[in-house]
């Protein structure tokens, strides 16, 4: 699009969603408030749907210029392991929706920081692309 690879238009909508459902439902913890866990829940959905397509427009990327195979790999790997873990939460999230658990589960705050960790080693080894 406009001679951007759609990848780089893509990746920083799951990045800004994860870290601000991070926030979100760290404030939530600490306020007790649960209708910022809700926004987080919401906000960690969209993360995993953008972060499947980000994933998948930069594997298509990668193939196409044909980048240093082993600078690819890097920050492939971590940008999958990324991708998985919110998928993850995204899917226990939406499971306790579903079953109307209205109880916050800290646990899901601990694999939201944890995806935050990865995105950073996910961008570091992709600045060197």
């Amino acid at each position: 699009m406009f001679g951007v690879p759609i990848h780089k238009l893509i990746i920083h909508f799951p990045i800004a969603l994860t870290i601000l459902a991070a926030i979100y439902d760290s404030w939530g913890v600490y306020t007790k408030k649960p209708e910022l866990h809700r926004t987080a829940y919401g906000l960690t959905l969209w993360a995993a749907a953008g972060a499947l397509a980000a994933v998948g427009t930069g594997l298509q990327l990668a193939e196409l210029i044909r980048l240093d195979k082993g600078a690819v790999t890097g920050h492939a790997g971590f940008a999958i392991t990324t991708t998985i873990v919110i998928a993850a939460v995204a899917g226990l999230r939406y499971s306790a929706q579903a079953q109307d658990q209205k109880d916050y589960k800290v646990g899901w705050l601990v694999l939201e920081i944890i995806a935050l960790g990865l995105i950073v080693a996910t961008a570091v080894t992709g600045h060197r692309l």
